[in-house]
């Protein structure tokens, strides 16, 4: 028996994810390359360099600035797409500019790997989905 399936390459940038992150983990193992990402690190901006440093394997002189992001993923040589779990949490504790400036960075990342793929699936257990949409949405983000 299989279970839900990934939206389909080529969808939006950020696509959200209700249901569990045992679901969603599921799903992913059938597509490649992809990385996961926990919202709990999430929070700040330098808690999201680390995070995406680590999940990545940036390089060690990984800058962890919204250029230095920019570049490591689009450095990446098949695109890819990273789980976020628990994305209620991104960004929750940092400015407001910072949601606008990651976006920015994303976007870039997709044009310039085009058309390899490259997405962000923000994964809310059902009870946090709404206010996930909701942020989304307050953000510019969806």
């Amino acid at each position: 028996m299989t279970g839900p399936s990934l939206p389909a390459q080529g969808g939006p940038l950020l696509q959200p994810w209700r249901g569990t992150a045992e679901a969603l983990l599921e799903a992913a193992n059938r597509q490649a390359p992809l990385w996961w990402l926990r919202g709990s690190r999430l929070r700040t901006k330098a808690g999201l360099m680390d995070e995406w440093a680590a999940a990545a394997q940036f390089p060690p002189h990984f800058g962890g600035t919204w250029d230095a992001l920019r570049d490591a993923l689009a450095d990446l040589p098949e695109g890819g797409t990273f789980l976020v779990l628990e994305a209620e949490q991104l960004l929750q504790d940092a400015p407001p500019g910072d949601f606008p400036a990651l976006l920015a960075v994303l976007q870039e990342v997709r044009r310039d790997l085009a058309p390899q793929p490259f997405a962000l699936i923000l994964q809310a257990e059902p009870k946090h989905y709404e206010t996930l949409i909701q942020g989304l949405r307050a953000l510019g983000g969806g």
